[in-house]
């Protein structure tokens, strides 16, 4: 949680308060022994309030949905409560959101992005303005919404989700069109450069995959990939006349 200057701190701080109950317990300046613990713990308190991260997500549930059997038409859902750890922030930014094909149509709780942004390994961030009532402090139900164009017309696809912020739980569905079943599916984590096999993901009938992740690790990747077989040449060229 801290870095080592906020260590040492943190150290000199446990440090004063056995000093203050030393002077309580074994001299007569009991009430300075008191005023050196209250002091310190004082310190502590808003150092792990200054340390803590700006926002704490629950509840994080995305969904993706293809919407035709060549993968050209999809739309994912990112539904998840947010709180705000500190009074002061104003906004929220959506992170990571992966650029496969052409992607666009962002909407923040039925509302445009007060802003949008493109970083240079093709990556969107999407911004919200957090509302005053009901305070941003107290957890907000909100949802990202986004669609995908000729993004997942091969044998293999993936959802991922890259934990920005404090998560206590991801959630990451998987819907396919009806004539184009699975053939397989997998979850993995990717987080310093290492990737870890997590637990097989559920399927059901043929067309939806899902995974849970319970207290996913900060700054990690969750990844839910599958393969379907090629789409036939019918298939195709009824995509292409919708």
């Amino acid at each position: 949680m801290f870095d080592k200057h906020n260590q040492l701190i943190f150290y000199a701080n446990v440090l004063i308060i056995v000093f203050g109950i030393t002077l309580i317990l074994f001299s007569d300046f009991i009430l300075v022994g008191f005023l050196f613990i209250v002091g310190a713990a004082l310190l502590m308190y808003e150092q792990f309030k200054q340390n803590k991260g700006a926002f704490r997500i629950s509840g994080l549930e995305k969904t993706l949905t293809i919407k035709d059997t060549c993968g050209t038409r999809a739309t994912v859902k990112q539904q998840q409560r947010t709180t705000a750890c500190h009074v002061d922030n104003s906004v929220y930014w959506f992170k990571n959101i992966a650029s496969v094909g052409s992607i666009g149509n962002f909407s923040i709780n039925g509302q445009f992005p007060v802003e949008q942004t493109k970083d240079t390994h093709s990556k969107y961030q999407v911004c919200m303005a957090l509302p005053t009532n009901p305070k941003a402090t107290n957890g907000i139900d909100t949802v990202l919404s986004y669609d995908y164009t000729n993004a997942f017309g091969h044998t293999e696809g993936m959802l991922s989700h890259v934990v920005d912020d404090e998560t206590d739980q991801i959630k990451l569905v998987v819907e396919l069109p009806k004539g184009r079943s699975i053939a397989s599916a997998r979850t993995y984590c990717k987080y310093n450069d290492t990737e870890e096999a997590l637990l097989p993901p559920v399927i059901t009938g043929e067309t939806r995959i899902e995974t849970e992740i319970e207290n996913p690790k900060l700054g990690a990747e969750y990844c839910l990939q599958w393969t379907w077989p090629e789409a036939n040449i019918i298939k195709k060229i009824t995509c292409y006349l919708k």
